[in-house]
This record gives C-alpha cells, structure tokens and sequence, in this order.
C-alpha cells in the first residue's frame, strides 16, 4: 500500500510503501518529519485508522496539531486531570484519570524520544511500532499514552463543540 500525505493545495509532499496489514498511525509522522519539500505543516488530518494515543502525543511534542476524524467517537472517552466532581455533566464520557505520577516519572524520557525523532536519530514509524508492541508495564509507552491522552481528550472537545473544525478536517480529507 502507498501511505501518501497530501498538501492543502492537491499535491502529494511524501508518499512511502507500508505493508498492508499494518495500521496507518505508524507512518503519520513519517510524512510530516522527512519529506523533502519547503512546505511547512502545522495541521495534520487523517481517518480513524491514523490515529493512536501515542501519535496525539508525539504529535503535540513535535509542534503538529493533530486532527483525526475519529469513528465512534461516542465509543472513545475523556481523560481528566483528577477525579472531581466538576464534571459531573461529561461523567458518562469520562473513562479515567491521568496518571501524572507516571508521566512525570517518565518526561524525560518523552523528550528524549521527541527529540530523537525530530532530529531523525530513529524515525517515527520504527519508534511508534516498537512502543505499540511493548508489554503494558512499559514506562515510557504509557507515560507518552498519557500525554495523547490528554491531546485526544482537549481535541475530542474541541471537536464537540467547534463545526468550522469538523468541516475543516473533512474538507482536507477529502483532497486526498
């Protein structure tokens, strides 16, 4: 399959050959990171199937707004800082709190990551597919699922209550 990242003006600024059978969210940063053309990219939209909590963060940590149409979004939940009762009214949306105490054990190691990425040290791809694989009590993969899931958790309610979003996202989908 050809994994191909399209500009806001129709043109294709990165194209790769991925397996078929892997998910699409592995080489979203790819695209963004190396290709080779001047273009600039500050948003980035993609299907379901490119997306992951881990690519929310990394995406955040490398300076990209990440915009994914989500399918069954009623099915996805909101993660808060703790629990309280100030979201009483998202409570049948909330799925859990984030767990701080992992993530700032581990914030150094997150951003040693982004930076090996950003500066090419590892691509994006063999480091998302390498954390999605590791057991659960991996530190470093489930401190950076916190920090997507704090991206995916301000982006789902952002995407709730913003039409211009939606219509944007869809719009951008659609040139591809």
């Amino acid at each position: 399959m050809v994994y191909t990242h399209i500009s806001d003006r129709y043109a294709p600024f990165h194209s790769k050959v991925i397996n078929a059978t892997v998910r699409d969210a592995t080489h979203v940063l790819d695209g963004l990171l190396y290709h080779e053309s001047d273009i600039k990219i500050e948003e980035h939209y993609t299907d379901t199937a490119g997306f992951t909590d881990h690519v929310f963060g990394l995406c955040h940590l490398l300076g990209f707004r990440f915009a994914p149409r989500i399918r069954d979004l009623s099915d996805k939940r909101l993660y808060v800082p703790a629990k309280s009762d100030d979201f009483q009214t998202l409570s049948g949306l909330v799925g859990g709190t984030i767990q701080h105490g992992h993530l700032l054990a581990h914030w150094d190691e997150i951003l040693r990551l982004a930076t090996s990425i950003r500066q090419g040290t590892v691509t994006a791809s063999l480091m998302l597919k390498k954390l999605g694989s590791y057991p659960r009590q991996n530190g470093l993969a489930l401190a950076l699922r916190e920090v997507g899931r704090i991206e995916r958790t301000l982006f789902m309610l952002q995407w709730l209550q913003d039409p211009e979003l939606r219509r944007r996202v869809n719009v951008g989908l659609n040139k591809g």
